[in-house]
């Protein structure tokens, strides 16, 4: 983003100054809304106590007139609309060392992404034609959503396919979808290598990072080919093809649930269904609300997908995981979302370790301090989620009252929601609230032990 002569929501909180649009504004990790100017940041003295980092300062986006009609048309005029923000980002690593990461992000804009899920359809179309199945399976990354846009372009059914799944259980879903093309990342092309022979519909491998020397050339004599992504980006940038438009009722993707009963079952999506999950006006921002998005859950599942194109179509941005548990709660203060979704788990192992804690701290405390010292506690736990967040989301499944009260009294700065969906059709309750737009009805299923004539409730 280039500085220019338009003013930007943020002001320095020193000099009073109003940023301009595509400059830097330095923000404070702790502090609740608080920004230096670049140059206030690095002449104020006594400097300000806490760490800041850059980050851009943007204006009012420039107005797009959008009828949506297509998750494509959406998906192009948030690139046109935002083109100049940041859009997707990756934690830095050491230049000398990559295995050792940094306490940094760097950013693509919108036009990065966009020009690259662009080129990206267009190189695809020399390896499958619309309406063709396409795999997607790797960690979260960029090019994940890239592949995934590029789909969206050229009227691909992706196929998102969870990295956990073992050999049988992928082999079973390129076989069930009939998948000629995979796009997988370096940590999983050799599986995806060792299960071809037993694949025959696949015929194509992409991979995200450059081919490792290890791997032996694969031959088309032997069934397969195997490419470069930035390969397929570049020839899709010189040979161009139309845009693709998918139907409302036409499959849009197919969502293969994670396999805990059998082998995995797909779920057809049409387009008029995935697009029914996201705004039906297109957002008109006129303040500085930041939305940010650490994207860390599985892809292959709806609601990480849906949450990074929710970001993107409020011009937002997303900060993808490593990948790596142990660094899941660094990342977070990283990255600083503005809204943070986990499952029960996650809060049940916080509101586990914050009784262990209060259990040591007050083993041998009177009884009259004990309060005090849980109230310190708590305030001492709010600090995992990073000041900037002020949503709070348990989904995937019911957590209990004990959690979702501890909850609401450590992290006073965040609202706390319940959320649950399925993979038919996303989003179903909202605090314990039925969607509105929900069509919906209750069947038996009796291999499964539930029934509609259940006690208290049908299942």
């Amino acid at each position: 983003m280039t500085t220019s002569e338009k003013l930007s929501f943020w002001y320095c909180n020193n000099c009073n100054r109003t940023l301009n649009h595509g400059e830097f504004r330095y923000n404070c990790t702790t502090c609740d809304d608080y920004d230096y100017c670049e140059r206030c940041a690095k002449t104020v003295d006594p400097p300000h106590p806490h760490r800041m980092v850059p980050e851009l300062a943007y204006g009012r986006a420039e107005k797009k007139k959008c009828r949506i009609k297509d998750m494509m048309t959406i998906i192009q005029t948030a690139i046109d609309k935002y083109w100049d923000r940041y859009c997707m980002g990756i934690r830095d690593v050491d230049k000398e060392n990559p295995s050792i990461y940094m306490d940094s992000y760097s950013w693509f804009t919108f036009k990065n992404i966009g020009d690259r899920s662009k080129n990206f359809g267009h190189g695809l179309r020399r390896l499958i034609e619309p309406r063709g199945y396409l795999g997607i399976c790797a960690e979260n990354r960029p090019e994940w959503m890239i592949t995934d846009f590029a789909c969206i372009f050229q009227s691909i059914i992706s196929v998102p396919i969870y990295t956990l799944f073992n050999k049988n259980e992928i082999a079973y879903v390129i076989n069930n979808t009939q998948v000629s093309v995979i796009v997988c990342d370096k940590q999983l092309l050799p599986k995806f290598i060792d299960i071809h022979e037993q694949c025959s519909s696949l015929q194509h491998i992409v991979c995200m990072d450059p081919i490792p020397d290890t791997i032996s050339t694969i031959t088309k004599e032997q069934g397969i080919s195997i490419h470069y992504m930035k390969d397929i980006e570049n020839y899709g940038s010189t040979n161009q093809y139309d845009y693709v438009n998918t139907k409302p009722a036409d499959c849009f993707t197919i969502l293969y649930t994670s396999g805990s009963s059998g082998f995995p079952k797909g779920t057809m999506v049409s387009e008029n269904a995935f697009r029914a999950a996201f705004p039906q006006r297109f957002p008109s921002l006129s303040s500085s609300v930041d939305y940010i998005n650490f994207s860390y859950r599985p892809l292959a599942w709806a609601a990480d997908r849906d949450a990074i194109i929710i970001t993107f179509l409020h011009g937002g941005r997303t900060g993808f995981f490593t990948g790596d548990p142990s660094r899941l709660m660094e990342e977070l203060a990283l990255v600083r979302p503005s809204d943070f979704a986990a499952a029960p788990s996650f809060w049940n192992k916080i509101y586990t370790e914050f009784k262990t804690s209060l259990a040591l701290i007050t083993a041998h405390s009177p009884p009259e301090t004990i309060a005090d010292e849980e109230q310190c506690l708590l305030q001492q736990f709010s600090k995992l989620i990073p000041n900037r967040c002020k949503i709070i989301t348990v989904g995937g499944a019911m957590v209990s009252p004990v959690v979702l009260n501890f909850m609401k009294q450590c992290f006073t700065h965040c609202s706390v929601y319940e959320s649950y969906g399925i993979t038919e059709c996303g989003s179903v309750t909202y605090n314990n609230l039925v969607e509105n737009s929900l069509q919906y009805r209750l069947e038996s299923v009796p291999e499964m032990g539930y029934t509609v004539e259940d006690k208290p409730f049908p299942r």
